[in-house]
């Protein structure tokens, strides 16, 4: 039966006096087949929902004016910034103070005191690792459909292989265990007092559960993009995607080498004089690109209008006394390691068309690393339920809606080793003892050297940006003022630190701080509001009631990289256990 008969059974097609001349039969034919074809399009549509891919980028070390989205841009980050731009910028987000604990929060959407990684990092030849009776991030969204893959540092441990990523979840795996590896040779090299021979040194480049072995001379962080390229060219559209991007970049490398950046990446900073500064200024340029590059390729696949895009940093920079970096977290106080606001409020933001934004956002809104579990998980359409027993707060809704935070604390962390905490309720911060190092505020070398142009946007975006082109020729670029999405994510003190640590020092008695008048630590409020201080420490012991033991153990000297010819394995798994005449 043809169309036309078919019509002729549609009601006032035939049958109306209306329709009667050929006109108003061939008019009435065109709007039945327009009808048709749309309800047919728009059936497609449902059937064929595009997945929610997701790309989380997870800095190493950055700090707070290492990015130049936060309105200080001697370090420009063009591409960077043109995603900031066109995203919620978190003003308001914090991570954790070391590596190990913040990945641990990503994955498990839990606090450190939960998953007992609250006293150090998981060094290279310790025996622990994210307890494996915790499920994490990849498993529920394997759960959900997704291929997941991995690139980049895990440093969650690796004693057993059930300790590694590809059997936590994760499809593919291609980066590496440790805290760092030099970016050239791939290799990590460790000192520890607590061995008879205090060095560990050895190839640490790993494909799955295999030690890549021959593979040197490129620098880590292009090597890395580049893997991250082929998953993408080569990912099923009809399947979503799950990238975690874990960079090395810009963490240092070993010791007698940590700044490294090839001369093309730091020559586009020429205009920082101060050596070490403009080198640590390459591996954020080499950065900035690796996500210019990802977004392109995202572009290319056509994801774009399918995907979340994350980007933040584990925790906050080096400002120097911790591992010889180059970071800033000017004007914030302190650096990685501690408490304070420089070594846990880092850079970070949330991209996406699913959010339906109108015009780029600085986001107050109170969020913490754990977060990510939950709101991704909320995002794709699962339900919070599936996670079970979490810390993190499912922040998806008010991101969308710009409306309060669910979140009204944080538990920065509760180390009972050495005696430091750190909690946020409200406008308050709390900090009880510190690591008795950086608890001043530190310039970025070179800060007197640089003058900060007129036009910030100019200036950054003068050597062009990947990401700033593909947004225009998409449509999706959404400022309209020059710089003023930029001085909403710029945190200004009202005047100079003091010149020593102020009136403040946690070692002997609880700092209070109110966060949202005063993000520098300033100003110790303890005197003044006793009955919050105490009010915020019996939150303190509550927490504490709930924490597990704390995983840190002395680092086994069978991992010695030398018992496995010279490269970084599971060493505990039965193929690797040896009697190693090294320990």
């Amino acid at each position: 039966m043809s169309i036309l008969d078919n019509l002729k059974n549609y009601d006032g097609f035939y049958n109306s006096e209306k329709t009667t001349s050929i006109e108003g039969r061939l008019t009435m034919l065109i709007l039945i087949i327009f009808t048709l074809v749309l309800r047919s399009v728009n059936v497609k549509a449902v059937e064929e929902q595009l997945p929610t891919h997701i790309l989380f980028i997870l800095a190493d070390d950055l700090g707070w004016s290492d990015v130049s989205f936060h309105g200080f841009p001697q370090i420009p980050t063009p591409n960077i910034d043109a995603l900031a731009a066109n995203s919620i910028i978190l003003n308001n987000y914090y991570s954790e103070s070391l590596c190990s604990r913040a990945r641990a929060s990503v994955m498990s959407g839990n606090y450190p005191i939960h998953t007992g990684l609250q006293h150090s990092e998981i060094k290279s030849g310790e025996p622990t690792g994210l307890p494996l009776d915790i499920m994490i991030m990849p498993e529920h969204l394997k759960n959900k459909g997704y291929k997941t893959y991995m690139i980049g540092k895990w440093h969650l441990g690796y004693s057993n292989k059930e300790y590694t990523p590809t059997k936590r979840g994760f499809d593919s795996f291609f980066g590496f265990y440790n805290e760092q590896i030099d970016y050239f040779d791939y290799t990590n090299f460790d000192r520890y007092e607590d061995l008879k021979d205090p060095a560990f040194y050895g190839i640490d480049l790993q494909e799955g559960t295999e030690t890549i072995k021959k593979m040197r001379g490129r620098y880590a962080t292009d090597v890395f993009t580049e893997r991250a390229l082929d998953i993408i060219s080569s990912h099923n559209e009809s399947v979503p995607l799950f990238l975690y991007m874990a960079h090395l970049a810009p963490h240092v490398g070993n010791e007698y080498m940590p700044l490294q950046a090839p001369l093309t990446y730091v020559a586009k900073n020429a205009h920082i004089q101060d050596a070490k500064r403009r080198t640590y200024a390459g591996m954020v340029t080499a950065l900035d690109e690796s996500v210019g590059k990802l977004i392109d390729a995202f572009n290319q696949r056509g994801f774009l209008n399918n995907t979340i895009i994350v980007f933040v940093s584990d925790n906050g920079g080096d400002a120097g006394s911790y591992k010889k970096g180059a970071a800033s977290n000017w004007p914030l106080r302190g650096q990685k390691s501690n408490s304070w606001e420089g070594a846990i409020r880092v850079p970070s933001l949330i991209w996406s068309p699913l959010l339906n934004l109108q015009e780029p956002r600085t986001s107050n809104q109170l969020m913490h690393v754990s977060d990510w579990l939950p709101t991704l998980y909320s995002a794709i359409g699962g339900e919070i339920s599936d996670l079970g027993k979490i810390d993190g707060v499912n922040m998806w809704k008010a991101l969308m809606y710009n409306l309060p935070s669910p979140r009204i604390e944080i538990l920065h962390n509760i180390d009972p080793l050495n005696g430091m905490s750190a909690l946020r309720r409200g406008d308050y911060k709390l900090v009880i003892g510190t690591t008795g190092d950086a608890n001043a505020w530190y310039k970025p070398n070179g800060f007197d050297d640089f003058e900060t142009p007129p036009s910030i946007d100019e200036w950054v975006f003068k050597n062009n940006s990947l990401v700033k082109r593909i947004f225009q020729e998409s449509n999706l670029w959404m400022p309209k003022a020059v710089d003023i999405w930029r001085i909403n994510a710029t945190v200004s003190c009202t005047q100079p630190p003091p010149d020593d640590n102020g009136d403040c020092d946690p070692n002997q008695s609880p700092c209070l701080f109110n966060i949202a008048a005063d993000p520098c630590e300033y100003y110790n409020l303890a005197l003044k509001y006793p009955r919050i201080v105490k009010s915020m420490m019996e939150i303190l012991k509550r927490y504490n009631a709930t924490a597990v033991e704390p995983l840190s153990a002395p680092r086994d000297p069978q991992a010695d990289p030398r018992c496995h010819s010279f490269t970084y394995v599971p060493w505990l798994d039965e193929e690797f256990v040896t009697q190693c005449p090294y320990g």
